[in-house]
């Protein structure tokens, strides 16, 4: 099954991806994230050509380079695959993705325009693989995939003074949500269109309809982990503390070592009122990735709340050595 290849790619890819975009907001994180596995399931099995092989080659090598935060190496093969086969969706996916990490990284509004023209590309292919076979739940769902792709990156390009339209924005969560809505009506056990769909919602401020949906997707795959996680935050959402940290414990359960769901969890705890409890998890996001500013900053806040101000102190200005708040 499908989500669950996704489910063992997940699990090997670097954490940077799963905690990227927490200065930026957790529907931008969750879309990183989807993407990269996604992106790689895509690209599976079947018989290859020559040309396809090639093609695969440095489609590949662009993940394997994002994965490791290289996006110029990335954005180098990413531009390859497409030289050899201008309408290979992937690799216009991931040029986009690369594009607006740039972007950010480099502080560069040409980049980013050129992130939202590649997102384009890539919906206009999906767009042609729909017409020929409106049936294409693969389509479908990777266009669903480009549509919310842009919609985040429109929203976060206010980062580099770059306006946009609101209700531009929500027009393309809601042909997203169409889109996954089409591949949900061909197989209603497809999962990772439910799962993405619930992540839409949630980034439109729809917790419960996002609840709905992602719990949907968890009957069908118990263990999914992606599911939990999108579960944990949009239980947060709703005031929901206790759920919330029992949902990340379930994410827990398929990534372990993940820094940005120790963080989340330690922030439900906190929430609640459980501020040992939720030291505790921040020192093992913090473990995990002592670059963590959020996590410093929860941990002093936490030890604020303990009346324990000198520790908080100490972890406000870790914080802040790291660039919370600037």
């Amino acid at each position: 099954m499908k989500e669950r290849r996704e489910l063992a790619i997940a699990e090997h890819i670097n954490n940077n991806w799963l905690r990227r975009g927490l200065r930026t907001g957790s529907a931008l994180l969750l879309v990183a994230f989807i993407l990269l596995c996604t992106f790689v399931v895509a690209q599976e099995g079947g018989d290859k050509t020559y040309i396809d092989k090639k093609t695969d080659y440095w489609y590949q090598r662009g993940l394997q380079s994002a994965g490791e935060g290289s996006y110029e190496e990335a954005l180098l093969a990413y531009d390859k695959a497409i030289q050899i086969d201008p309408e290979n969706v992937g690799a216009w996916d991931g040029k986009a993705l690369a594009l607006k990490s740039l972007s950010f990284i480099e502080n560069d509004p040409d980049r980013f325009n050129e992130s939202l023209k590649a997102y384009d590309m890539s919906i206009e292919l999906y767009d042609r693989k729909i017409k020929a076979n409106p049936q294409d739940t693969n389509a479908l769902y990777y266009k669903g995939l480009a549509l919310t792709g842009r919609a985040l990156a429109m929203k976060a390009g206010e980062k580099l003074n770059i306006s946009s339209d609101k209700e531009e924005r929500i027009r393309y969560f809601e042909e997203a949500i169409r889109a996954y809505d089409m591949a949900i009506e061909v197989d209603p056990k497809y999962v990772t269109a439910l799962k993405n769909k619930g992540n839409v919602l949630y980034s439109l401020g729809r917790y419960n309809e996002s609840l709905e949906v992602l719990e949907k997707a968890i009957e069908i795959v118990p263990e999914y982990g992606l599911a939990w996680y999108s579960k944990g935050l949009t239980l947060y959402e709703l005031g929901r503390y206790d759920e919330a940290a029992q949902a990340y414990d379930k994410a827990l359960e398929t990534f372990p070592d993940n820094a940005g769901i120790w963080y989340n969890k330690a922030n439900a705890l906190k929430a609640q009122g459980q501020y040992d409890a939720a030291i505790e998890g921040y020192d093992y996001a913090i473990k995990l990735d002592p670059s963590l500013a959020e996590a410093w900053q929860g941990k002093g806040e936490a030890f604020e709340k303990l009346g324990l101000d000198t520790s908080a102190d100490a972890a406000y200005d870790r914080a802040r050595q790291l660039g919370y708040g600037g």
